[in-house]
């Protein structure tokens, strides 16, 4: 639980960050975007003010000759006409040029002290543009300090003279006011839309993360349950050992030596080595069955034929072709087909090692007489004397022999040196038991 609420708290975090991430890039990107829009509408105003004090001032301008220097009278008249501009706010310089000889000269502004300044008559041309930013030059000195909040506008007229002149006019801009009002609007609905689709987002985030937290609880919970299961088993292993298998076999031990040490009657020494026999047969049986639940294939999911086609693909060799027919009986008892599983694993296998078979057919079918099922190899190999199958080279075969004994089968064998061999297997569907333990009366006494 406590995990599951740090997952929930930590999907809130990111949700949290996340829309706020958003929230950021949303608004710088709509800033920009004002920004610019609000620089071209700036320049427009400034046009448009500009326009506004030509309309008022150029009369005046106009009518005196501006080739020389202005005298008292045309100084106070203009001063006059500008002034309201300059009281207001709309702009903060102006200065006339007086535009003739291949020189620009400044013959009247706001400021004296610029008055007099010439620039070659090019220079003037090619940097006067209808509206641009104040330059930081000496020219400009004057003006550099509120650089930021001005625009230049320049505007051509002629003199009484009929002399070209031009009319330079710092208009006052506020560009951040400006861009703060046109984008303040704008800013405040796109955030408030993040944050409505953030929060509608919200129940989606907790959902997917309690999900995400049920998820890794149940794995963790498998894992838990895996790793408690396999701690059982190895429990439940190393106590039959323990218990069963080990004291049993070390009985066998302490049979045969005293089998060793008998002086007595070939019978009594018989019954000795008989009672050792059966009880290693008993832990044989159940050692089968042990590595059974440790290794057991998985017939049961495939089907036994399928199951058997997989074993054939992985024993087939480049000499040795391996095929398997027949129905697979989906109502074949699991511990039934992992019996005819092994048993086919193990016949087929000394078919391809011991008997140099080149082809080697499987075929499953149901037994002709009673509720059983067989299953028949057939190979092209060496062959063999089935009248003397007990050699140390058919172990394999008594092994087969004993595990479908021990479950009710039997196994039918057909061969003759040099031409192959036939082995049937047959167990019923039923499943018959384990042979049950043996255990005769006296043997811990002997």
């Amino acid at each position: 639980m406590a995990g599951g609420r740090g997952v929930v708290r930590a999907a809130l975090v990111r949700h949290a960050v996340v829309a706020l991430v958003v929230i950021l890039v949303a608004v710088a990107a709509v800033t920009s975007g004002v920004a610019l829009f609000a620089r071209e509408d700036a320049y427009r105003e400034a046009e448009v003010s500009a326009r506004r004090v030509v309309a008022a001032v150029g009369g005046a301008v106009s009518r005196h000759d501006l080739t020389r220097p202005v005298d008292a009278a045309t100084r106070q008249e203009l001063d006059e006409a500008l002034r309201p501009f300059l009281a207001s706010g709309i702009m903060s310089r102006a200065k006339i040029w007086s535009l003739r000889d291949g020189t620009a000269r400044i013959v009247y502004s706001d400021e004296p002290r610029v008055e007099g300044a010439t620039v070659p008559l090019a220079q003037f041309q090619d940097g006067a543009l209808p509206v641009q930013p104040v330059p930081d030059d000496p020219e400009h000195r004057f003006e550099s300090s509120r650089s930021h909040a001005l625009l230049e506008v320049f505007t051509s007229f002629r003199d009484a003279t009929g002399t070209e002149a031009s009319l330079e006019l710092y208009v006052t801009v506020d560009e951040e006011t400006a861009v703060w009002d046109a984008a303040r609007p704008v800013v405040a609905v796109t955030v408030a839309a993040l944050l409505v689709l953030a929060l509608a987002t919200l129940p989606w985030t907790v959902a997917s993360a309690r999900r995400t937290a049920r998820r890794r609880a149940d794995e963790q919970a498998a894992r838990d349950y895996a790793l408690a299961a396999a701690e059982t088993a190895r429990r439940e292993i190393a106590q039959r050992l323990h218990e069963g298998v080990i004291p049993d076999l070390a009985g066998v031990g302490l049979l045969l030596e005293i089998a060793r040490a008998e002086d007595g009657e070939p019978r009594e020494r018989s019954s000795v080595i008989g009672h050792a026999h059966d009880l290693l047969a008993d832990e044989v049986v159940r050692l089968r069955a042990l590595l059974d639940d440790l290794a057991r294939p998985t017939v049961a999911a495939h089907g036994l034929v399928a199951s058997l086609r997989e074993l054939a693909a992985q024993l087939s060799t480049p000499g040795t072709v391996v095929s398997v027919e027949g129905p697979d009986d989906p109502a074949l008892p699991e511990d039934v087909a992992v019996v005819l599983y092994r048993v086919a694993h193990e016949l087929v296998r000394n078919a391809v090692r011991h008997a140099g078979a080149s082809r080697i057919e499987v075929t499953v079918d149901d037994v002709a007489r009673g509720d059983g099922i067989a299953l028949t190899v057939v190979d092209d190999g060496a062959g063999f004397d089935v009248a003397a199958p007990a050699g140390p080279g058919h172990v394999g075969l008594l092994l087969v022999r004993g595990v479908l004994a021990d479950r009710g089968g039997d196994l039918e064998l057909t061969s003759a040196p040099g031409r192959g061999t036939t082995a049937v297997a047959r167990l019923p569907r039923t499943g018959a038991p384990r042979r049950p333990r043996r255990r005769l009366a006296g043997a811990a006494g002997s």
